[in-house]
């Protein structure tokens, strides 16, 4: 689903809840915006949480391998594109397992936005969040950071690091939560609108 290149790196995450298509004059963003999502620590690598793809240092693309579409992804009509939520994940959300490291993520290019998160054409990792409590498993996120050449940083630090990096998407452009059933399993995207994000990190390293 993923096509590295070799800026920043990734791809993402389930969206709970369904979402509305804004406003055909709603402003395209002209920034790159801050994201968080989940991985699984998997023989020293990082790995997408729900198809498995490593994560490597750099830009990741996402690509359709469904077909159907000629548009780069992430497209209305269809579930690509690499996935994150607006917000930091709970610090303890990850703390039960020994596999699951939560992150921060820069997120470009084409956008659709979500009433929970967001699919993105271009993503990289910008840091790894810590575990609340010392052990192995910290010592296996700082060495994951450490070979992707991003920080390891406590989690309640992590929103600060991602805001260094990239903007969070105003709320005004996020659609409402309009779900009967709060609890329910989330289902594929709803078709959302389409935004363009200024692919400004390469210019930046240069």
């Amino acid at each position: 689903m993923v096509a590295p290149r070799r800026d920043p790196p990734r791809r993402l995450v389930p969206l709970d809840g369904p979402s509305r298509t804004l406003a055909d004059d709603a402003p395209d963003l002209v920034y790159p915006v801050a994201g968080y999502r989940q991985w699984r620590l998997r023989e020293g690598s990082l790995v997408s949480l729900h198809t498995g793809d490593p994560w490597q240092a750099g830009t990741m693309t996402a690509r359709c391998l469904a077909g159907g579409h000629a548009e780069p992804a992430p497209v209305s009509e269809c579930a690509c594109g690499l996935y994150a939520r607006y917000r930091p994940f709970p610090r303890t959300a990850s703390a039960a397992t020994s596999d699951l490291v939560a992150g921060a993520v820069l997120l470009w290019g084409r956008l659709e936005l979500h009433a929970h998160g967001m699919r993105a054409e271009h993503a990289a990792l910008v840091a790894l969040a810590l575990p609340v409590l010392p052990g192995p498993k910290r010592r296996r996120v700082r060495a994951v950071a450490e070979a992707l050449v991003v920080p390891a940083v406590p989690a309640r630090a992590l929103r600060a690091v991602a805001e260094r990096h990239g903007r969070p998407v105003p709320r005004s452009l996020i659609p409402p939560d309009l779900s009967p059933n709060k609890r329910q399993a989330p289902g594929p995207p709803d078709p959302a609108r389409l935004h363009a994000v200024a692919d400004r990190l390469g210019e930046r390293r240069r």
